[in-house]
């Protein structure tokens, strides 16, 4: 909601369901290398709100365009990305002649080290939550079904459900180091249900 409310310019407390979406939208798209007449196809709107919500996004986050020119111009300096854990994709065909071609990887180079990222986080996620469960002997109690994107889907006992629920949280929002965060918290939404379409908010 923070996020959207920065977009347009409105309170969190003012943001309706349709402004998260549209946020979410222009974050990620922008974010991703998008266009403004992508950005327009996605919206469902014209291009010329199209352009002022592409502009408008990068008045409010100044320093994003520096950091995507930088991610482009690493990437075409020495052919690869990196994450935060410094795990590279190579992008050889920032040097090909072909413009489009080049486009696509200066996209995919922007998209990399964001998503590589989430990628390592979840996985170290994963990780720690295993060696928790195997500490605390309770590998007949929970057991992970599921990896989607950045969430984690266990099959857990009902009378373990609540302290394994929380130590499974609580090892999601640390798996990447407070050093690394730059003061952005992490935060885990924890569901609960008798199957995936049936969950609600838990803790």
């Amino acid at each position: 909601k923070e996020v959207a409310g920065q977009v347009f310019a409105v309170p969190p407390e003012q943001v309706d369901a349709e402004m998260r979406r549209r946020a979410k939208i222009i974050n990620f798209g922008i974010l991703y290398g998008m266009g403004v007449n992508a950005l327009k196809t996605q919206l469902g709107t014209s291009v010329g709100e199209a352009h002022k919500f592409y502009d408008d996004y990068f008045a409010t986050f100044t320093t994003l365009a520096k950091h995507l020119e930088s991610t482009k111009g690493f990437a075409r300096k020495h052919g690869y990305t990196e994450t935060l854990f410094g795990r590279r994709r190579a992008f050889p065909e920032m040097k090909s002649p072909l413009p489009y071609v080049r486009a696509q990887a200066e996209r995919m180079a922007i998209n990399a080290p964001i998503q590589g990222t989430q990628s390592d986080v979840i996985k170290r996620a994963m990780v720690e939550a295993n060696e928790m469960i195997t500490r605390e002997n309770a590998h007949a109690d929970a057991r992970l079904l599921l990896q989607v994107h950045d969430e984690l889907v266990y099959e857990i006992r009902t009378d373990k459900v609540a302290p394994l629920t929380k130590e499974i949280k609580d090892i999601m929002e640390k798996a990447l180091p407070e050093d690394m965060t730059n003061g952005v918290p992490i935060i885990a939404e924890a569901k609960i249900g008798p199957n995936w379409g049936e969950m609600t908010s838990f803790l």
